[in-house]
């Protein structure tokens, strides 16, 4: 390397190292810059954060106001009430100096009233309302009422006025509406009153308590008043302007300070009159919360006095003034006021209702809600039952934007979807069972449909709502997952209504919500459980084994850790019901709900709290989940047979618990202390079906009962029962189902007649009653043919067979039915074994339309699960219509000699007969078969010779 190289690489070196230095200098420089700039930004916002903070204390100590806790942080909201609420003292003594040198004028009217124009009056009291919403705690606003309680002394009595004592309830002075201005600000600030341990803001709950009842009873004088003078409003002067008589202090003056004076008194305005009903709904809510038991009548009086009170304040005067109060309160108050009408349930407040909803449609009005308000509107009208159509259009429509519905909260969007789905049920509640409501405020002669699918647009964009993200930030967490149970349970009410389907993605998210999350929760009772699965079933959503499991697990554990008090009869009942109604096997695969459920019903305290109708429906859960518990039949009949189930029973439940008892004991049979007790209800609850209020199904299973059970011990409920039945009104709201069930049992019952005995006794033998009703049955039955299924067909020809109605026009329609639903294979084996056993018995003769029948006997699937007993069946109706099949026979003898250890003696004894009278040799075996089991003989066959016949002796038995 040359030295001119060594030379060039040192200067360029140096020159690096110079730039560096350079930088860094500069780069120091300019951070040192930086950090003094931001100091002195940061100096400067403090010491204007300290100054504007000495100037509110200060403000603080100019109106009075205890201000013991120097770290207050003022919101933005309240900022520009705070800064002219220094002014409001000033102002307050100015006015009410003035109107000291009007209360002691001589010019005073006839009644001792002075007369003050409205202008002054309402500018003082604004004045006050401003400084009693800009407080933010409770002695904030007693410092301001005992402020204006004083200067009004000081104001209202003469220097040579008697000292006195102080009054009972100073805050009269303040008059009844700043008195309700005060009450709504004290409920806000603290609407919870209960006192906790360690909680700073004691002091102020105690406060709240000493102030409410005191602020409450000068709003309750003056509204009860009001209400008995029937009149608020009074107008004096020339030219037609009002003026209002200053009448409140009256009797504070006179008790005082000796003097008729008084000047200070305008009577309730709309508005106060809304914070009033505000604030007694969130006492109301408050009392309710605590679990601490209160009698409400006082102030659900003093609300309906309020309400009287509104609809009587107008311009016209008289009896016939219209409500101001639409017209003269904010939108969101008048929301605030429906919401506490719902509170207090005054759905009969008509005409209040009408009015509050015609003026929140209008768009000035609709403009100014939220989404938050706007769903406590509608849950209002929903809550009270009195659903607004107008309201509904008009708010649904809002909701849809999306600049409203995405600043809902979870709870807002649940409000309205429940709200709108309870108002449409109640819609169409009104118009199937009268029409001409339709013409009510809230029901509009409009089209409920079109209404319908309005609201449902909105439910559907709502719900979509709950899909998306609740925040930017965390993308996958989405607003459903804020759902807490009973919001869940709400929505699931809504989409019955709006028919919502299982493949929706909402439902899907819904129910892995529910499985994940709200199952977990202890705050998942067994009451949230019931009705969810109501609503499953209701909806007949197809939701997965796992969460049906995890449901009936979750209430299974409930039960049995917190016991009975954790699960009401009416949550049970409900539970049981929707696992029936739901599940196709009726929870027949959910063995440990039931035994939760024995275990609770096995508890006599429990069941004393079970009226008629869960009792009947408990066994009716039992009996279709074919769940047999003997200790609960007994249990569930003793309380049945109690005196106070007695007096409210109804032939529905009757029925229904007849009905489950002789399903149960049907399938245990051998166990006779149960038949026992099935026989003593009849006895006891049979009285109460003899009754002209019966239903269908009421009927027909109060008939299945008896005939199955064999009861026929007092035959005349049953001919009563039949008799109902056959009533032409009756018999068309009955389904094909009941009325066939009915026909079977009286063919059933027919067999407890002895004819014999009649003719011995009474020389003659008369057709029972029943009996008449069942050809009226058959009658019917035969115009609805096309509906009947398998079975219905089946029991409807073994019923014409057993009780011999051989009427052509009522058997033939239904044997060509039979015939074609033979062709199609529609039967089983004892369908078809009855089917033809009927016909035998009613004489019927076409071998055409039997061959269809016995082909598909023949088959080999039907032969396989075919019993002797219905083989024998078959023989006999062949051999009884004459119809010489020697392939049925053949079949029918092989199904006999496959299980000849179950063969009756009547089994053999009829398919021997019917050998006979057509003409055909019976198989050996069956004979050997019959003579060795039944007769207790031995005999053997050659050649159809009988050689040998040996006859056991009894000792050989």
């Amino acid at each position: 390397m040359t030295k001119e190289k060594i030379r060039r690489r040192r200067a360029s070196l140096a020159a690096r190292v110079a730039m560096k230095k350079t930088f860094y200098r500069y780069s120091y420089r300019n951070a040192v810059v930086i950090v003094s700039a931001i100091v002195i930004v940061l100096a400067n916002y403090a010491l204007s954060f300290q100054i504007h903070r000495t100037r509110r204390i200060l403000n603080y100590s100019l109106l009075g106001r205890s201000n013991s806790n120097d770290e207050i942080i003022e919101p933005k909201k309240h900022s520009k009430r705070r800064k002219e609420s220094d002014e409001i003292r000033f102002e307050l003594e100015r006015q009410l100096n003035g109107l000291r040198e009007i209360s002691f004028q001589e010019n005073l009217n006839n009644e001792h009233d002075v007369i003050l124009d409205e202008s002054t009056f309402l500018d003082f009291e604004s004045k006050m309302y401003y400084a009693i919403w800009a407080s933010r705690s409770v002695t904030e606003v007693q410092s301001l009422l005992m402020q204006f309680i004083d200067v009004f002394k000081t104001a209202s009595v003469p220097s040579d006025a008697p000292k006195e004592t102080q009054a009972p309830n100073e805050f009269q002075i303040v008059g009844p509406n700043i008195a309700a201005a005060a009450l709504m600000r004290i409920t806000d600030i603290r609407f919870n009153f209960h006192r906790k341990k360690g909680d700073d803001n004691n002091m102020e709950v105690d406060l709240a308590k000493v102030m409410t009842p005191s602020l409450l009873q000068v709003v309750a004088e003056e509204i009860t008043q009001s209400h008995d003078k029937r009149g608020i409003k009074s107008k004096y002067g020339k030219h037609g302007h009002d003026r209002y008589t200053l009448s409140y202090a009256n009797k504070y003056i006179q008790r005082f300070t000796k003097s008729s004076s008084s000047f200070f008194n305008l009577g309730m305005t709309d508005v106060s009159y809304a914070n009033v009903l505000y604030t007694l709904a969130k006492i109301q809510i408050q009392r309710k919360k605590s679990g601490k038991s209160f009698d409400d009548k006082k102030l659900t009086y003093l609300v309906q006095i309020i309400c009287t009170n509104i609809c009587k304040m107008g311009s016209g005067g008289g009896d016939e003034m219209q409500c101001s109060l639409p017209q003269k309160v904010s939108p969101v108050l008048l929301t605030k006021t429906l919401c506490s009408l719902a509170t207090f349930d005054m759905k009969d407040q008509v005409q209040l209702l009408s009015m509050i909803g015609d003026r929140l449609i209008q768009g000035d009005a609709v403009g100014k809600l939220n989404g938050r308000y706007l769903s406590l509107a509608m849950w209002a009208y929903a809550s009270l039952e009195r659903p607004h159509v107008g309201v509904l259009k008009s708010f649904s429509r809002r909701l849809r934007k999306s600049s409203v519905r995405a600043e809902m909260l979870p709870l807002d969007i649940t409000r309205a979807v429940w709200a709108v789905g309870h108002s449409v049920r109640q819609l169409d509640l009104v118009t199937q069972q009268n029409e001409a409501h339709l013409n009510s405020p809230f029901c509009p002669n409009e089209d409920v449909g079109a209404l319908r699918e309005e609201v449902a647009i909105m439910v559907y964009t709502l719900v979509g709502e709950l899909l998306k993200p609740k925040n930017s930030n965390h993308s996958e967490v989405k607003k459903i997952n804020g759902l807490n149970t009973n919001q869940v349970i709400d929505l699931l009410g809504s989409f019955i209504v709006f028919e919502f389907e299982g493949s929706h993605p909402f439902v899907i998210e819904l129910t892995n919500h529910i499985k994940y999350e709200i199952l977990q929760r202890d705050e998942c009772s067994a009451t949230h459980i019931a009705k969810m699965l109501w609503s499953f079933q209701r909806l007949r959503f197809p939701i997965d084994n796992d969460i049906i499991q995890s449901t009936i697990d979750k209430f299974v554990d409930i039960i049995l850790s917190e016991g009975a008090h954790a699960c009401a009869p009416s949550t049970l009942n409900q539970m049981l019901r929707s696992i029936t109604l739901f599940l196709p096997d009726h929870g027949r695969s959910y063995p440990q709900l039931y035994l939760a459920a024995s275990y609770l019903l096995n508890n006599r305290n429990y069941l004393k709290n079970c009226n008629e109708f869960e009792c009947s429906n408990f066994l009716w859960c039992y009996a279709m989940a074919k769940y047999y518990d003997k200790e609960v039949i007994l249990s569930l009949s003793e309380r049945m047979q109690n005196g106070d189930i007695i007096s409210s029973l109804t032939p529905s439940s009757v029925s229904r618990y007849l009905w489950s008892f002789t399903s149960l004991v049907e399938s245990n049979e051998e166990d006779i202390r149960i038949k026992e007790t099935l026989f003593e209800m009849f006895e006891t609850l049979g009285g109460i079906l003899l009754s002209a209020q019966l239903k269908p199904v009421d009927s027909s299973k109060a008939m299945w009962a008896m005939a199955k059970s064999s009861y026929a011990l007092n035959i005349g409920i049953f001919d009563h029962l039949a008799e109902v039945l056959s009533n032409d009104s009756m018999l068309e709201r009955a389904s094909v189902q009941q009325i066939t069930q009915a026909l079977w049992s009286c063919g059933k019952m027919v067999s407890w007649e002895d004819p014999l005995r009649e003719k011995l006794e009474f020389g003659t033998v008369s057709i029972p009653p029943y009996v008449k009703s069942a050809e009226k049955f058959a009658s019917f039955l035969v115009s609805l043919h096309e509906r009947m299924s398998a079975k219905d067909i089946s029991q409807i020809i073994w019923s014409l067979g057993r009780l011999k109605i051989m009427n052509t026009s009522i058997v033939y329609p239904i044997a060509n039915k039979a015939a074609q639903m033979a062709q199609e294979e529609c039967f089983n084996s004892q369908e078809l074994a009855n089917i033809l056993w009927g016909l035998s018995k009613v004489e019927y003769n076409e071998p055409h339309a039997v061959s269809y029948f016995t082909a598909q006997l023949r088959r080999a699937s039907i032969m396989n699960a075919m019993t002797p007993q219905e083989a024998s069946n078959v023989l006999y109706a062949l051999a009884k219509m004459c119809i010489k099949d020697e392939h049925t026979f053949n079949s029918m003898n092989q199904v006999l000699m496959r299980q000849p250890e179950n063969a009756t003696t009547q089994t053999i004894a009829n398919a021997l007969w019917a050998h006979e009278t057509i003409g055909l040799i019976p198989p050996r075996q069956l004979f050997n078969s019959w003579a060795k089991e039944k007769l207790h003989i031995v005999g053997l066959y050659v050649e159809n010779q009988q050689i040998e016949i040996i006859e056991r002796s009894s000792d050989d038995k």
